[in-house]
C-alpha cells in the first residue's frame, strides 16, 4: 500500500505557464499638437495584440483568460525612468486619449508648454507578483502640451465628486486659498486645473502635509464647524485652516453677523432711513489650525479683518474702512465668500435654507401597513439617509420622502436588490429585496442612489476610550435592537461606535440619543456615558431601525 501511495505522488507532472509572444504596441504616430480650444477632442488613439489568454505546457488544463495584469506606461525618456502608469481593465486591448487628459498627463510628465518633444509609450505586462513583467514594443511620438494656467482649483469631496467651493492661486505660484463652509471633520481632497489632485500626505499625525502621490489621503478639517480661510500650499507641501469664530461691523452699521455654511457669506440685518453710502469696519477673531498644532489643537487665536473696495475685499489680521452703498428700508449686508478670486461686501438677500427632511420612509420591508420604516438624515448637502432594518419582502419597496403615499421611489432600470438608482414611481415597480436578513440602508437621495449592505456582526468601541471591539448581542425579540453589558471605568473623550461587520469604514456614530450612519471620521462617535457612574454597571442598547441609542442601569 505505500508503495502504491508513493507511485501516485509521482504521476503528478508539474504544469507550466509558457513564454508569451510579445506584445505589438501600434497606434499613435506622427506630430500631437495639443490645444486648449476643444478639450474633448480626439488626440491620440493607441492599440496592442493579444487575447489576454496565457498557454500552459499542458495542453488538456484550460488556462485562465485575462490572467495577466496591463498598465499603459508613459515616459519622456527611452529608459522609462520617470513614468506614469495607466491601469487598464481587463481584456481592453485599447486607449484613447481626448485633449484635456493628455495634456494634464504631459504636464504631469514636467513637458514644457509649447515646445515639441518625444513621448515615449509601452505596455507593461504582469502574471504574478513572483514573476518578472514583460514589455510591449514600444512607440514614440512628438508631441507639444499647451499651458494650463493653474489659477483657480476645486475642492472634492471625500468620493472626489466636484463641489462648489474654489481656490485660488492668482499669481499661479502654487499657493491657494479661500473660504471654505464646512461641517466638523470634513474629508475633502482639492484638484488643480492640471487634473493633479491633493490629499495629505498619508502618515499618522501628519494631517496638514499636503501631498500628490498615489499613496496620499484625504485631508480632513478639525471638529469645529463653520467657515475656514483655508491655505493649500502646493510647493512647500502642507495646508491650514483657519477657522473664523465671529465677525463684527462697526462704523455708521454695527452688529454681530451670521454665518450661512451652505452659501458661504456671513449677513447682518439692517434698515435705513434713506439710502445711503456708509463707512464700516469688519473685524473678528479666528484660531488658525497648522502643521504646528494638528487638528487636535489647541488652535492658535489670530485676529482677522477685511478691508479695500467693497467689490474686491481683502483679508488680513488688520483691516480697513470700507465704503458699501445700501438701499432704504430693510435689507441684508452680505458678505459674499464664495469666489476665492474676488470677496464682495454689499446690499442682498439672505440665501433660503430649505431645510432637509429629517426621515426618508420605506413601506414593504415587510409589509405595506403604512410607513413605521424609516432611516435618518446623515448628511444634508449630499441629503444622504441611512439605517437598519430587517427586511422580509416577497415584492420589493418603496422610498417615501414623507409618511404619505403621494410621492414614492423605486428602482431603476439595472437596479439590484444591494444596489442601483432611483426615479419616481409613476408606474408599477418597486426596489427589489434582497433574501431575508438584517440591511444596512444607505439612500443618496440628491444622486438618487441605494446601496445595502447585509449585516453580519456588530461590535461597539471607543467606550472607555477602549478602541478594540466589543460584541454586541443580538435581540431575539426584535432583530434590529442590539444590547452589550459594560463597566463603566473612566471618560470615553472620543465617543462610541457601532461598527458594522468590523468594517471602521461602516459604523453609527452620532449624539444626544441619535444613531448617524458614517462612512468617515466626518461623523464622529456618540455621547452619553460620561454622566455615569464610575464602577457601575451598565447597559448600551442601540436600536439601528430607529437610529437611537441608550444607557441604562443593571
Amino acid at each position: 500500500m505505500a508503495l502504491n501511495l508513493v507511485s501516485c505522488d509521482s504521476d503528478i507532472d508539474p504544469v507550466y505557464v509558457l513564454p508569451t509572444d510579445t506584445i505589438s504596441l501600434g497606434g499613435a504616430s506622427g506630430d500631437i499638437v495639443l490645444t486648449p480650444d476643444n478639450p474633448q477632442a480626439l488626440a491620440m488613439t493607441i492599440y496592442w495584440s493579444g487575447d489576454g489568454r496565457i498557454a500552459l505546457s499542458d495542453t488538456l488544463l484550460q488556462a485562465p483568460i485575462n490572467a495577466s495584469v496591463e498598465t499603459i506606461q508613459l515616459s519622456r525618456d527611452e529608459q522609462f525612468s520617470n513614468v506614469i502608469d495607466l491601469s487598464v481593465d481587463k481584456g481592453v486591448r485599447s486607449r484613447q486619449f481626448l485633449c484635456e487628459e493628455l495634456n494634464s498627463l504631459l504636464g504631469r510628465l514636467g513637458y514644457i508648454a509649447d515646445e515639441k518633444s518625444p513621448l515615449y509609450i509601452r505596455i507593461r505586462s504582469v502574471l504574478a507578483a513572483n514573476i518578472e513583467p514583460s514589455y510591449s514594443s514600444v512607440i514614440k511620438v512628438m508631441v507639444q502640451s499647451y499651458r494650463i494656467h493653474l489659477i483657480l482649483g476645486t475642492v472634492l469631496d471625500k468620493d472626489w465628486n466636484e463641489t462648489s467651493m474654489k481656490l485660488a492661486s492668482p499669481e499661479e505660484n502654487g499657493i491657494y486659498q479661500g473660504f471654505m463652509g464646512v461641517t466638523g471633520w470634513t474629508n475633502w481632497w482639492f484638484r488643480e486645473a492640471n487634473n493633479i489632485v491633493w490629499g495629505n500626505l498619508g502618515e499618522a499625525g501628519k494631517t496638514f502635509h499636503a501631498s500628490s502621490a498615489d499613496d496620499h489621503w484625504n485631508f480632513w478639517f478639525p471638529d469645529p464647524a463653520g467657515c475656514y480661510f483655508t491655505t493649500l500650499n502646493t510647493q512647500e507641501g502642507w495646508w491650514s485652516g483657519l477657522h473664523i469664530d465671529n465677525l463684527t461691523v462697526a462704523g455708521d452699521i454695527s452688529g454681530e453677523m451670521e454665518y450661512n455654511l451652505k452659501t458661504n457669506q456671513w449677513f447682518l440685518p439692517v434698515n435705513l432711513s434713506s439710502a445711503s453710502t456708509v463707512t464700516i469696519t469688519i473685524n473678528g477673531k479666528g484660531h488658525l489650525y497648522n502643521k504646528e498644532t494638528t487638528d487636535m489643537g489647541p488652535a492658535i487665536e489670530q485676529n482677522v479683518a477685511f478691508g479695500g473696495d467693497s467689490e474686491n475685499l481683502t483679508f488680513g489680521e488688520t483691516g480697513s474702512n470700507i465704503s458699501v452703498s445700501l438701499p432704504a428700508g430693510e435689507t441684508m449686508l452680505v458678505l459674499d465668500l464664495t469666489d476665492p478670486l474676488e470677496f464682495k461686501v454689499g446690499a442682498g438677500e439672505a440665501a433660503p435654507e430649505p431645510e432637509a427632511e429629517p426621515r426618508l420612509y420605506f413601506s414593504g420591508v415587510v409589509n405595506w401597513n403604512g410607513f413605521d420604516d424609516y432611516i435618518s438624515l446623515y448628511d444634508e448637502g449630499s441629503l444622504a439617509y441611512g439605517g437598519a432594518h430587517w427586511i422580509d419582502s416577497e415584492w420589493g419597496y418603496r422610498a417615501y420622502p414623507q409618511p404619505d403615499w403621494a410621492t414614492a421611489y423605486k428602482a431603476a432600470d439595472g437596479a439590484t436588490p444591494l444596489s442601483g438608482g432611483l426615479i419616481l414611481a409613476e408606474s408599477d415597480g418597486n426596489i427589489p429585496a434582497p433574501e431575508k436578513g438584517l440591511y444596512v440602508m444607505d439612500f443618496m437621495m440628491k444622486e438618487m442612489t441605494y446601496k445595502l449592505t447585509k449585516v453580519e456582526t456588530v461590535t461597539f468601541t471607543g467606550l472607555n476610550d477602549d478602541w478594540s471591539e466589543h460584541v454586541m448581542t443580538q435581540s431575539t425579540d426584535n432583530p434590529e435592537v442590539f444590547t452589550a453589558e459594560f463597566v463603566k471605568e473612566k471618560e470615553t473623550p472620543w465617543g462610541v461606535k457601532v461598527l458594522i461587520n468590523n468594517d471602521w469604514s461602516l459604523f453609527f456614530g452620532g449624539g444626544n440619543g441619535n444613531l448617524m450612519l458614517g462612512h468617515s471620521d466626518a461623523t464622529t462617535g456618540f455621547d452619553g456615558d460620561n454622566a455615569l457612574t464610575i464602577g457601575e454597571t451598565y447597559i448600551l442598547r442601540v436600536d439601528l431601525g430607529t437610529q437611537t441609542y441608550s444607557y441604562s442601569l443593571k
